[in-house]
């Protein structure tokens, strides 16, 4: 207390956080489930662990998901108390930050980052296109420079009784990041058509691209609530949701928590906020007020809230602006501080950081 009766009379008057710790389930192969009579599931089943082992992928598949990897991501998604509420997977589909991902994984967020092959981290603005009854929806990502991304064909499909293969991130750790299939079935409902595999997919494959041999992208992995299982849209979807992007279209979380009539995801309650002296951190400097601030006389101030993003070691890895101080000065002077900050070693956290700049 006597420390902060001599900061600058300019410094930051409050300092407030809630945290969310990640919960990392692992997921591994399992039977097929028989069909639930509900039309909805918890997010929490998208990630929820299955009980077999992947097959490990042939060399021929191998070989080929090297150059569509670096193109499909992982997807983390944050409630509105800044608490991590899913992780799933992603693929990009053009070079400016538009990716695919399942909807159900994506429901109910206010806020997710897309973790990259090469372990950039970028910011999701939000969604642009949707398929309510395919479950998937395209979304797009605040890249910083040009993004590898797939082709979806518009035409192929997989061949009952042949095998693809499901392209996962590098950054997987629960699975093999190439999964062979065999296509065991093609069904059709009124959402279209949809293909079931053998093995059955792990739910934390929901969202990433399927390929032939060729390596042409032909399937996409979507959750069906229906039956509480993954099954394989033609990638033909891709195409219907870039079709309804036109070019005054924002990103926009809103859409995402519009209810429709299809069956969609609903969450677990939220987990109780923890204090900040609860936390795990173990350095967290003060952001100071800007000097070109105070420079223009006036006293400029503004609050702000910021998502700070930790690691496994511990570093902050990435700072989102959630809602700006409405000055660029002050913005910046609290996400350089933010950067500097610390936590215990163990898994990736967030900390939502409201600042406010006075003078």
């Amino acid at each position: 207390m006597n420390r902060m009766r001599h900061l600058p009379f300019y410094s930051l008057l409050a300092l407030c956080a809630f945290v969310s710790c990640e919960r990392r389930n692992s997921a591994a192969r399992a039977p097929e489930p028989s069909p639930s009579p509900t039309s909805s599931v918890p997010v929490e089943s998208i990630v929820a662990p299955s009980a077999q082992p992947s097959p490990t992928a042939t060399s021929d598949f191998a070989e080929v998901a090297q150059s569509i990897r670096p193109a499909v991501i992982i997807v983390s998604v944050f409630d509105e108390t800044g608490h991590l509420s899913a992780n799933g997977h992603g693929f990009f589909v053009s070079g400016d930050g538009k990716f695919i991902a399942d909807r159900s994984v994506m429901a109910g967020g206010v806020n997710a980052v897309a973790k990259a092959a090469d372990g950039a981290i970028y910011n999701v603005s939000g969604a642009l296109a949707q398929t309510p009854a395919q479950n998937l929806v395209l979304l797009k990502a605040d890249t910083t420079r040009a993004s590898p991304f797939l082709a979806p064909s518009a035409t192929a499909l997989p061949d009952i009784g042949g095998t693809v293969a499901v392209v996962l991130s590098p950054l997987e750790r629960a699975n093999s990041v190439v999964l062979e299939e065999k296509i065991s079935g093609r069904f059709s409902d009124e959402a279209g058509e949809w293909f079931d595999a053998t093995p059955a997919l792990p739910k934390t494959s929901a969202g990433a691209p399927v390929i032939n041999h060729r390596g042409e992208v032909i399937g996409i992995v979507s959750f069906r609530a229906g039956n509480n299982s993954c099954t394989i849209r033609p990638a033909a979807t891709a195409g219907t949701l870039l079709a309804q992007v036109s070019s005054n279209v924002v990103a926009t979380w809103q859409t995402l928590r519009t209810p429709t009539a299809s069956p969609t995801a609903t969450r677990s309650p939220t987990p109780a906020k923890i204090p900040l002296r609860g936390s795990k951190l173990i350095y967290a400097p003060v952001p100071r007020y800007p000097v070109n601030a105070k420079q223009l006389g006036g006293g400029v101030q503004g609050s702000g809230s910021f998502r700070v993003l930790f690691d496994a070691t511990g570093h902050a890895v990435a700072v989102q602006t959630l809602r700006s101080t409405g000055n660029s000065s002050l913005d910046e002077a609290a996400v350089s501080a933010l950067h500097e900050w610390r936590s215990e070693p163990g898994r990736e956290w967030s900390l939502v950081v409201p600042i406010t700049f006075k003078q």
